[in-house]
């Protein structure tokens, strides 16, 4: 589903001596399918502008539309909180994947096979369901999470720093399954990890003090980061390859996967 979010605005507490403009004039185009990536740093505005998306707040001004209807939580769009483990609260981890599935008009039937596809899909074994989610290990949870919000087959998922406090195992994981069904869902992708974020997505906006300061390709932003000399913007990978070509290596800062960062390396090593 495409996503259009036109001249949006947002101010927390206005009209008081404490308002806060959070997002100003924000203007995007979020194309149907494939993974988009969310950056900005603190108080830049992309959690409050990714609530909005998620349809957990309404706009002071301006609007979001999702293939020309609003967010609605549970239906068009669905997300992926930080802490999604702080959410469950049935006895069983079926009981809790069901709960947002039962008022949706599904039958019983219909209920239990989106739930066992999607459990498939992350790679759980169906026997977890019987489990409490409270006895299950972080990773474990995180992926029924992730499960669960698939189950509501939303065409929009925020994924809110989906791999934080996860093992390297098991953020690989979330992260090659996220690649895998980005066909056919959007995905927006947040994290403070950019080199999690450049290797994921397709395109990409940064957000500066409320406002857009890039939007565009992967490598169009890595360009724009170093043309505008705002190294702070670059994942620690891009940095060090600008570091090194400051101090005279023939490498490339605008580079993505670190085999190839390594390749350039031993190459300029090789020329000198």
């Amino acid at each position: 589903m495409s996503i259009e979010i036109r001249h949006l605005t947002h101010l927390y507490d206005a009209g008081t001596s404490e308002e806060i403009k959070a997002l100003e004039e924000i203007n995007l185009t979020i194309q149907k399918g494939g993974i988009f990536g969310l950056v900005g740093g603190i108080g830049s505005g992309k959690s409050t502008l990714a609530s909005l998306i998620a349809g957990l707040g309404k706009p002071t001004g301006g609007r979001i539309t999702i293939d020309g209807e609003p967010p609605c939580p549970g239906k068009n769009v669905g997300i992926l909180f930080q802490q999604p483990e702080d959410l469950f609260f049935e006895k069983t981890l079926f009981r809790d994947m069901a709960s947002g599935l039962l008022h949706s008009g599904l039958t019983e039937g219909e209920v239990n096979e989106r739930i066992f596809s999607t459990l498939d899909l992350v790679g759980l074994d169906r026997q977890l369901l019987d489990r409490s989610p409270f006895h299950l290990n972080r990773g474990t949870l995180r992926l029924a999470a992730f499960a669960s919000v698939l189950a509501i087959q939303p065409g929009v998922i925020i994924l809110d720093e989906p791999t934080a406090s996860l093992d390297p195992m098991t953020r690989k994981k979330v992260m090659e399954i996220i690649e895998r069904i980005s066909g056919d869902i959007t995905f927006i992708y947040i994290a403070h990890r950019l080199q999690e974020v450049v290797t994921i997505s397709r395109h990409l906006a940064v957000l500066d003090q409320g406002k857009v300061a890039f939007t565009g390709t992967v490598s169009g932003y890595l360009d724009w980061a170093l043309r505008m000399d705002r190294v702070e913007y670059l994942p620690v990978l891009n940095q060090v390859m600008f570091g090194l070509q400051q101090l005279g290596f023939d490498v490339d800062p605008d580079v993505i996967l670190l085999e190839d960062a390594i390749d350039q390396i031993r190459r300029s090593l090789v020329r000198t």
